[in-house]
């Protein structure tokens, strides 16, 4: 069963080294990219975060917020960042004589960069810390991913029933098909008639430009490969891997097939047929964009 790209989960872990929190959002994206927040002195675990997350989730913007508590036993001792208080409030000063305003540079100015308090991580080992963190990472990760899994389903019957209908519409089309040729050769033999009034008719150079005719709006090879195309949509949605890049491909080409197919028609009841399923085509598009 495919998977949606757009998730939430969320993860604790507790250990002897503290309790650690991750939360995961992932929305859809063309690859894999990883963007994190964690504590200053877990920064070399990132790669193994990364590596972790990839195995659970192949495609996606994930932003992954990890925080850490301190056992209680333990008193965290937290400073402020003297270097950076002056550095800020001499920013906001001159931002604050640039704009030529009124307002004071406050406390809650300053406090609202995130380096201004500086908390002790002196005592981190990340090899001891990494189990907890590798623990509350993966519970955060399978909790997106069945959020993943839920929308994947509501995805996948969408889609389905869109290639059901489109399925049905192409059936339509091969029955009309046959009939374009017929309706032509009626409405030519009518035409000549009128023209030529008790005059003989050339009917070799009627059948030939009947010939013509039939070739240039023979549509059966579209709607083999359309056909295919849509056989291999289906089994892409249940496969139950990565197929968002496929159902993206297979969609492109089926959009061309129908393209093809309208042009080639000359029929008014296909042609309003076509603009269905290019509808239908366009919001499939729109939901495989967001299929893993």
């Amino acid at each position: 069963m495919i998977k949606s790209m757009t998730g939430f989960g969320k993860g604790e872990a507790k250990g002897k080294s503290g309790i650690f929190t991750a939360e995961i959002r992932a929305v859809n994206h063309r690859y894999f990219d990883l963007s994190s927040k964690i504590p200053n002195g877990l920064v070399l675990l990132e790669d193994r975060i990364k590596e972790l997350l990839r195995k659970g989730i192949k495609r996606g913007k994930v932003n992954l917020f990890l925080s850490y508590r301190s056992p209680e036993k333990e008193s965290e001792s937290i400073a402020f960042d003297k270097e950076a208080v002056n550095k800020y409030y001499k920013v906001l000063s001159e931002i604050k004589k640039r704009i030529n305003t009124e307002e004071e540079v406050k406390l809650s100015h300053i406090l609202s960069f995130t380096d201004v308090i500086v908390r002790d991580e002196k005592g981190f080992d990340i090899e001891v810390m990494w189990p907890t963190v590798k623990e509350a990472v993966t519970r955060a990760a399978s909790d997106c991913n069945k959020m993943r899994e839920r929308e994947g389903k509501a995805l996948y019957k969408d889609l389905s029933a869109r290639a059901s209908r489109i399925s049905g519409d192409i059936d339509s089309v091969s029955k009309l098909a046959p009939g374009v040729v017929a309706e032509y050769k009626s409405k030519l033999d009518s035409r000549i008639k009128d023209i030529v009034k008790n005059q003989v008719i050339d009917q070799a150079r009627l059948e030939t430009e009947l010939a013509i005719f039939a070739k240039q709006c023979d549509v059966s090879e579209e709607i083999t490969r359309a056909k295919s195309h849509l056989e291999g949509m289906i089994k892409a949605l249940g496969a139950g891997e990565e197929a968002g890049r496929k159902l993206d491909f297979i969609l492109q080409e089926l959009n061309r097939e129908i393209n093809t197919l309208g042009a080639k028609a000359n029929d008014i009841k296909i042609s309003r047929i076509v603009i269905n399923i290019k509808s239908e085509l366009e919001k499939m598009r729109e939901q495989t964009q967001n299929v893993e």
